[in-house]
This record gives C-alpha cells, sequence and structure tokens, in this order.
C-alpha cells in the first residue's frame, strides 16, 4: 500500500504568521516550506536506520555520504574542554 500524502491546517495568530514569515523569507520558502523543513529535521522521511539490518552495505555507503557531507575543518572541543572536570566543576 502506497502512502498518500496528508494535508494539515493550521490555524496561526496574524503575530506568529508574520514571525513565521520572516524566518522563511530570507531562505526563499513559503512559511509552508518552512515548517515543513523543520519538521523533516526532527523525522527524517528518508531514515535509514533499518538498512543496518536489511542491508548493512547500504546502510554503511549512507552512512560514509552523510559523514563526508560535513566540514572536516569544524573545529574540535580540546581535552580540557572534554574534561570531566571541566564538565562538572563543582563535583570536584
Amino acid at each position: 500500500m502506497k502512502d498518500s500524502p496528508m494535508t494539515l491546517t493550521i490555524e496561526l495568530s496574524p503575530e506568529r504568521e508574520a514571525a513565521l514569515q520572516a524566518q522563511a523569507r530570507p531562505l526563499g520558502l513559503s512559511i509552508e516550506e518552512w515548517l515543513l523543513y523543520l519538521a523533516e529535521q526532527h523525522v527524517p522521511s528518508d531514515s535509514i536506520a533499518h538498512l543496518q539490518k536489511t542491508n548493512p552495505e547500504e546502510w554503511a555507503r549512507q552512512f560514509r555520504a552523510w559523514a563526508d557531507n560535513h566540514d572536516p575543518n569544524t573545529p574540535v572541543l580540546s581535552d580540557e574542554a572534554m574534561s570531566r572536570e571541566s564538565i562538572y566543576p563543582d563535583r570536584m
């Protein structure tokens, strides 16, 4: 059985609509597109978790593609910043 699209109606106050429009406009998105984008951040429509059990090679390929998509120049935390003492200063 193929899933059919769902239509959802949300009533927004004028203030909330204006706030959402202000966030969507710089991205070139409508409010509907912006809300769909936000929803997909919390529940990805193309989850690959099932592939770990059904097709580990495809899961690994998609995981590597995801990992390679990140900026390798992102600064990492120092050992000091990651230390237990730094995380829980009041417990030492």
